[in-house]
């Protein structure tokens, strides 16, 4: 894709890809934020991409993919902090058990962060958005078996990698004791 090619593109859908955003986002300004991010990315793929003929679906899934993830990170996010608060509240905890509460859920944070895109984004629709199985097949356009094997990875994945977590915690914890 050359300068004029990415031009036209952009000024093609961008008004409409941002109107698109928005129905999700309600958020004028994110969603020029992640239009932007997403024509960013494309340029600087321009030499490997390969757009259809007519872009427009791939953006627009584009988009929409891009808007679930952030609308998933920010109610992530703000029922983690709504827990937080009530323990901290609620509860007799230890500032230290408050700390280590809030590191375990920045670790899982992490940890799914680094799953594939596509098993990031069956769990984050299933975890954070309770869809159903079924929803997240239709929404995104793959079998509800592919569904069903990107939620073993994800959760085979965390499984794994937080119980290495949780050892090194307990083994820091035996050291110092």
């Amino acid at each position: 894709m050359d300068i004029i090619q990415f031009e036209i593109l952009y000024k093609t859908y961008q008004p409409l890809l941002v109107k698109f955003a928005n129905f999700y986002l309600k958020n004028e300004h994110d969603s020029i934020d992640i239009v932007q991010e997403l024509f960013k990315n494309l340029w600087e793929k321009k030499q490997t991409l390969i757009l259809p003929p007519n872009p427009k679906p791939y953006l627009l899934k584009a988009i929409k993919n891009r808007c679930y993830n952030k609308l998933s990170r920010e109610k992530s996010f703000l029922s983690e902090s709504d827990g937080f608060m009530e323990n901290v509240f609620l509860e007799n905890n230890t500032p230290i058990d408050i700390i280590e509460s809030r590191q375990s859920a920045e670790k899982i944070d992490k940890l799914i962060n680094k799953l594939p895109e596509k098993c990031r984004e069956v769990f984050i629709l299933s975890r954070f958005e309770n869809m159903s199985y079924k929803e997240i097949a239709e929404t995104l356009e793959i079998s509800i078996k592919t569904v069903e094997n990107q939620i073993a990875n994800a959760l085979k994945f965390l499984r794994k990698n937080y119980f290495i977590f949780l050892f090194l915690i307990i083994s820091s914890l035996v050291e110092n004791l």
